[in-house]
């Protein structure tokens, strides 16, 4: 089972550009070689046909779910603080026709619903429910419980992007156990030390603010390890002298690959994950390079 995370860049132009979806579908087909899963960021919320189109008729995408729906309504909303979000994208996940995954369904729990366990925060947590996309699918007689994720950028707003991780950490949390796939752009950790140390941002600051915002950062990025999930990349490549490509959002030269590793699969371990890398030849279509993580679940025993 192979899993294919991509932020898409959707949210330049806002429109999106029909020519860079062309060529970012014809990657996924000639160059990823259409993976089972597909956990897309930043799809355009005016392409939603589009981008449905090209990947059922072209790339055989037949089962899929997105949050372009709650972008687009929430982009409509003049009340605060909706008047100050645009609603441009939205998260999509599409299983493959010649997949073993099959009955994709999207999870929208109820703010009514009871908390989480003894937390006092409920499901939407945030005003950008439209970055979380909650999905379940079927292995076999397996649920896989899917998690497409993008938070916002801190720097442009702030303790939103502490809410989606959050949000999303204890979601995870609250659900039954049973396999998970958590994937997507967390615009997280600030730095990774050749020893294994996540540093997340704000970590110079002492703050209850930064304090809350690191420790949002790190539950996300390492704190599921207590229900048997794991950064998949990690697991393979571990943290030094890498012979492969270890970050996914570069900065300033591309040719100089220098940059944040900000795109993540964090999976159980029970999927056994045997692969997983960023695909430069991505970065031609987006400021993100893919991830693909392979799996070789075996829920027999």
């Amino acid at each position: 089972m192979e899993v294919f995370s991509w932020n898409v860049q959707g949210a330049f132009p806002p429109a999106g550009s029909p020519d860079r979806i062309d060529n970012q579908i014809q990657f996924i087909v000639e160059s990823a070689d259409c993976p089972d899963l597909l956990m897309l960021n930043e799809v355009t919320t005016n392409r939603r046909e589009l981008w449905y189109n090209k990947l059922e008729s072209i790339a055989g995408y037949t089962e899929i779910v997105d949050t372009l729906d709650w972008s687009r309504k929430l982009g409509e909303l003049d009340v605060p603080p909706f008047q100050d979000f645009n609603g441009v994208n939205g998260n999509l996940i599409a299983i493959h026709e010649d997949s073993a995954l099959e009955d994709l369904s999207r999870q929208t729990p109820s703010i009514s619903d009871p908390p989480f366990g003894d937390a006092t925060r409920k499901h939407w947590d945030t005003n950008f429910p439209e970055k979380i996309l909650n999905a379940e699918a079927n292995f076999g007689d397996t649920t896989i419980d899917l998690w497409n994720v993008r938070t916002v950028p801190g720097n442009m707003f702030g303790e939103e992007k502490i809410k989606i991780l959050e949000n999303v950490y204890n979601r995870i949390l609250a659900k039954e156990t049973g396999p998970r796939i958590l994937a997507g752009d967390f615009n997280a950790p600030k730095a990774e030390t050749e020893d294994g140390e996540v540093i997340p941002w704000r970590s110079e600051k002492d703050d209850a603010l930064s304090e809350r915002w690191q420790a949002a950062e790190c539950n996300i990025l390492t704190g599921l390890e207590d229900v048997g999930m794991v950064d998949v990349f990690r697991t393979i490549h571990g943290y030094s002298d890498l012979d492969t490509l270890d970050i996914s959002h570069p900065t300033g030269d591309r040719d100089t690959l220098t940059g944040k590793r900000f795109d993540h699969v964090i999976a159980s371990e029970s999927l056994n994950p045997g692969d997983c890398y960023y695909d430069g030849d991505g970065l031609e279509y987006s400021d993100h390079a893919p991830l693909i993580a392979r799996f070789s679940p075996d829920f027999s025993t």
